[in-house]
């Protein structure tokens, strides 16, 4: 009996480790155009994007709920609620400042960035 809970623990271990090991942290483009920039971003628990900054505003709409921490370079920082499919408008001088998004949850966030360019 003990050497079946050893396995049973042993597998169980591997099968989580294979699925966290599958996310990964990234950003696909959708569409590019002079008038909007549509992407997707993912990411995975406890990562973070590289420091980066927005020349537009910007409309967030996450696919699940989630708390994104944004480090701004300043040493500045904010927590970003997301609540599933619920719009999120980040203006121009949130996105000037070089700045890091972080997932500090337990869970991959998906989130669908529309950049709103002057026309």
């Amino acid at each position: 009996m003990v050497r079946l809970t050893a396995l049973l623990l042993l597998l169980a271990n591997q099968f989580v480790s294979a699925a966290t090991s599958t996310c990964e942290t990234k950003r696909e483009l959708l569409i590019e155009n002079k008038l909007t920039k549509v992407w997707k971003t993912t990411i995975c628990p406890k990562q973070q994007l590289p420091f980066h900054t927005h020349q537009f505003a910007r409309i967030v709409i996450p696919e699940e709920s989630g708390i994104l921490k944004v480090i701004y370079q300043s040493g500045k920082e904010t927590f970003i609620k997301l609540h599933p499919k619920k719009p999120i408008y980040l203006s121009v001088t949130q996105g000037k400042e070089a700045h890091q998004d972080l997932n500090i949850g337990q869970e991959a966030l998906h989130v669908t960035v529309i950049e709103l360019r002057q026309g």
